[in-house]
């Protein structure tokens, strides 16, 4: 037993977390708490976009396969595990056999009937005492990969939230362009029948009604891209959740785009603990850093213990009697004495492993600082964007009226009517897309600080 109880020792380097430099505080404006980190949706106050969510939880196919995953690391685990206690079989079969005769015998030893029928049944152990931990360490980097496996699910989690909420957003953007287009096409259809009545009593020339069939042709004709681009937001909707083309047909009813002013209040440092792509990352490296071990291990004698015992016996009546018992059990020590550098190379590769994990365990942390900081500036600016396109939104609506009046009463060329007309059509337009932008921007912020888990 000296063997057993001499040099026990889990070789290679024991993990510890990167320690890792944060920022002290964000550049951007950010909130001061996170109670809605988890279910940031719910600030929006929309039933129809919770639901979306709640069926791409549920149906989503990349989500299924990350959980298939989940499952495959599980399992795999499981077998390292396993590589930890001792091995069991059992066997049982019959041979028809013949041996030699061209040896001597001594004399008077009877050669046995040749060839005959050998029966056999029985088991064989064999367990492998992990001496240096290359079982142990297999075992945590088997570990490590289920982790990392779970934190791929939130990470999708995380991602496939968002961008079904965005795609949500842009169709709620695309119904409201769509209003705004065609509330456009009915003001500059009144316009053209003015137009028409004017030069039908001649008070206008016939350049003003071209002017005025083409503005109101013009606007038409982005109707039908706007429904292309309707169609394909609901449809892609329906991939994220799973669901036939068709599956949110209930969404075809206009509805406001949600808006909210609520931001999460963490510091950067907490980005470690909320990011699942930061934790996975760090998850990988530890599992890199226990195949350094197991390699090592490799460099050092093994010892294993191995036993059989079995019946054997040319006659079945014959089987299980005492005289037909033969069994074996011992250690076996062995070591590598001439691999050809194998080990090594070996032992290198997964250093240099460990080496690449911190590499994109940091790159994830700039990453995620880098992505932080645009959705915090791209939320505040969204915010001032949209609220001047406001004003001058109601600017050009009243501009709209009154160049209207003033050409009525012969006060003011058609020109200018054409001019106030398209301003308003595009200023409307350019709020409802910026109307979008700012709640996806609301989105990208909860995305970037890892919310949705």
């Amino acid at each position: 037993m000296t063997v057993l109880t001499v040099g026990c020792a889990t070789v290679g380097p024991d993990y510890t977390p990167p320690d890792q430099e944060w920022p002290a505080a964000w550049r951007g404006a950010a909130g001061e708490d996170d109670a809605a980190l988890g279910s940031w949706w719910t600030l929006l106050n929309d039933p129809a976009l919770e639901d979306v969510l709640e069926k791409v939880r549920a149906n989503n196919r990349q989500l299924a396969a990350a959980a298939a995953n989940l499952e495959r690391y599980a399992a795999l685990y499981g077998m390292t595990r396993a590589e930890a206690l001792p091995q069991v079989g059992g066997q049982i079969g019959a041979a028809y056999d013949r041996q030699t005769e061209s040896v001597r015998r001594p004399p008077g030893v009877p050669i046995p009937d040749n060839p005959g029928w050998i029966y056999q049944a029985g088991f064989s152990m064999a367990w492998e005492v992990d001496l240096w931990g290359r079982v142990r360490r297999s075992m945590e980097a088997a570990r490590g990969k289920v982790e990392v496996a779970e934190e791929d699910i939130r990470n999708a989690l995380v991602l496939l939230q968002a961008q079904a909420a965005v795609e949500y957003i842009q169709v709620r953007a695309l119904q409201a362009r769509l209003a705004v287009a065609e509330e456009n096409i009915a003001l500059q259809r009144e316009t053209l029948r003015v137009v028409q009545g004017r030069f039908d009593a001649g008070l206008t020339g016939e350049a003003d009604v071209f002017q005025a069939e083409m503005n109101l042709a013009a606007t038409e004709a982005q109707v039908p891209s706007l429904r292309t681009k309707l169609e394909e937001g609901l449809n892609a909707l329906c991939v994220l959740a799973g669901t036939w083309p068709g599956g949110f047909d209930a969404l075809r009813a206009p509805a406001a785009v949600p808006s909210a002013q609520t931001l999460p209040g963490m510091v950067p440092a907490e980005l470690a603990r909320r990011r699942p792509d930061i934790r996975s990352a760090e998850r990988e490296l530890a599992a890199q850093t226990a195949r350094i071990g197991a390699a090592r291990a490799e460099l050092y004698p093994k010892l294993a213990l191995n036993g059989a015992f079995a019946f054997a016996a040319t006659d079945t009546g014959d089987l299980f009697n005492s005289p037909a018992r033969t069994f074996t059990i011992g250690p076996l020590l062995s070591m590598p004495l001439f691999t050809g550098g194998k080990i090594r190379s070996a032992v290198r590769a997964e250093e240099a492993g460990a080496r690449m994990a911190l590499a994109r365990y940091e790159q994830a942390v700039l990453v995620a600082l880098a992505e932080c900081e645009n959705a915090l500036a791209g939320f505040a600016e969204s915010g001032t964007r949209l609220r001047s396109l406001r004003e001058a939104a109601v600017a050009a609506d009243r501009s709209v009226g009154v160049v209207n009046e003033l050409y009525r009463s012969g006060l003011t060329d058609f020109q200018r009517v054409l001019d106030a007309q398209r301003q308003r059509a595009s200023l409307q337009d350019a709020m409802a897309q910026a109307e979008g932008i700012a709640a996806a921007s609301l989105v990208a912020v909860y995305k970037a600080f890892g919310g949705g888990w």
